[in-house]
């Protein structure tokens, strides 16, 4: 009824259907023009998720196998999508949650048990049954998204105590900060504007540079500052002339101007003189300090989430 096999241990290992027009599904993401939107899906519809009824319901000792060509099969898509291959830490790191750094291609080999134990303890609860526990489930009842989160953390702890560089612990400890995860999380929607669109090499080279691989065959030399780019591209991050920087800060300008506009605020942009004899790049509210605040009934209030 649910779609899982239920049987002994050689009829499960010859069922198929976690496989079911998978294949040509991720083909066909991995084809697709647009690489955050691929990426997006890959994660939410053909990952992990998919796989849940399988882990929820059979020990991993009956399905093993498949799951192993299964979290290969996602991890070869993922390769091809973002264009670039990953080393066996480099998918340590994608396969996390994105809140705590990684891509959120969580591998089904490594929750499956975590999945079975936290069902066994609730569907025994639920049943009001005394059963006997196999071997594979825990004495604890824990609930999957709390084991799956725990062991996240346990991975990524890992990851930056076996890490090589400073710079490397310092990457993995910053990835993990709230919202940084906001680019791969948000849902690629023109509904707002472009702000949460992410052309295909942009978007590329955003999470190359989140999962730490280098963006440079060898060293080269800013075209704005002249100052030393290295092969993993920090400096582009912190150029403070005519680089990323203003870009970034013009963009988050804009898209204030625009919630303060349909809020009714009505912001200023660039207005002269508040600070002094100083460059542009500002945005006031006039109506701030008059106790004025956006109503939720007004017609042009922003959208809410």
């Amino acid at each position: 009824m649910l779609g899982v096999p239920l049987g002994s241990d050689a009829f499960t290992a010859a069922f198929k259907k976690l496989f079911n027009r998978l294949n040509h599904t991720v083909g066909q993401l991995v084809e697709f023009e647009d690489t955050q939107s691929a990426l997006f899906l890959l994660r939410i519809s053909f990952g992990i998720v998919r796989a849940v009824h399988f882990m929820r319901t059979t020990p991993l000792r009956q399905w093993e196998k498949q799951g192993i060509k299964f979290d290969n099969l996602i991890r070869d898509a993922a390769e091809q999508i973002l264009g670039f291959p990953m080393t066996d830490e480099t998918y340590s790191q994608a396969s996390l949650t994105t809140t705590l750094g990684g891509l959120g291609l969580r591998r089904t080999t490594e929750h499956a048990g975590l999945a079975f134990n936290a069902s066994w303890h609730e569907s025994r609860v639920t049943a009001r049954e005394v059963w006997d526990r196999p071997a594979e489930v825990g004495e604890d009842k824990i609930s999957q998204k709390q084991a799956s989160f725990t062991f996240d953390e346990q991975k990524l702890q890992h990851l930056i105590t076996s890490a090589t560089t400073d710079r490397e612990r310092q990457r993995l400890r910053r990835v993990a900060q709230p919202h940084a995860c906001g680019f791969l999380t948000g849902v690629p929607s023109e509904e707002d504007g472009n702000d949460t669109i992410l052309r295909p090499r942009n978007c590329q080279v955003s999470v190359a540079y989140r999962l730490g691989v280098p963006l440079f065959l060898t060293e080269t030399h800013c075209p704005m500052c002249q100052q030393t780019i290295d092969i993993y591209g920090d400096h582009a991050t912190c150029c403070a002339k005519k680089g990323d920087l203003i870009s970034r800060h013009n963009g988050i300008r804009n898209l204030l101007d625009k919630l303060a506009t349909e809020g009714g605020l009505s912001p200023v942009m660039e207005k002269k003189g508040i600070l002094g004899p100083t460059s542009g790049r500002r945005l006031t509210f006039p109506l701030w300090s008059r106790g004025k605040v956006t109503s939720p009934s007004q017609a042009r209030s922003p959208r809410r989430r």
